[in-house]
């Protein structure tokens, strides 16, 4: 069981690593040069699940008395937002190796093990608002 502090903590990590997944790491680098998430094939998918999964986990948290269908969706987006980063971070290789055979090689940058974690905070989130644990402190 989780207090409401840290409920609400989890959320916020998620949603603050999601920002900065998106907008301030690079997923991949190519030599020097940091390659951004829109730089990769379906990465709105990415950025469309996030988004769902950073609403819905709010609205989860802000009705604690919705026990049906709400977390079950938030649940479901968490675990598509996790699959949709693995997918756009594991094709790399693929926005660089084409017919040529490039001189420097790509290398996995820290965005999409981020937007994992992100993913994964939203969810523990979402768990936790299930069963809270009521304290002075919430």
């Amino acid at each position: 069981m989780m207090s409401k502090v840290v409920i609400r903590a989890a959320a916020v990590a998620g949603a603050g690593g999601t920002l900065v997944a998106v907008f301030g790491l690079p997923w991949a680098w190519y030599g020097d040069r940091a390659v951004r998430l829109t730089e990769f094939p379906g990465w709105a998918w990415y950025v469309g699940a996030a988004v769902l999964l950073n609403v819905v986990t709010a609205w989860t948290i802000a009705d604690p008395g919705r026990r049906g269908w709400l977390p079950l969706v938030a649940g479901g987006l968490g675990v598509v937002t996790i699959v949709a980063a693995v997918a756009v971070m594991t094709t790399y290789a693929d926005v660089f190796l084409g017919p040529v055979v490039p001189a420097v090689r790509p290398s996995l940058g820290p965005g999409g093990p981020v937007a994992v974690l992100a993913g994964l905070a939203g969810l523990a989130a979402v768990a936790g608002s299930r069963y809270p644990q009521f304290s002075r402190s919430s």
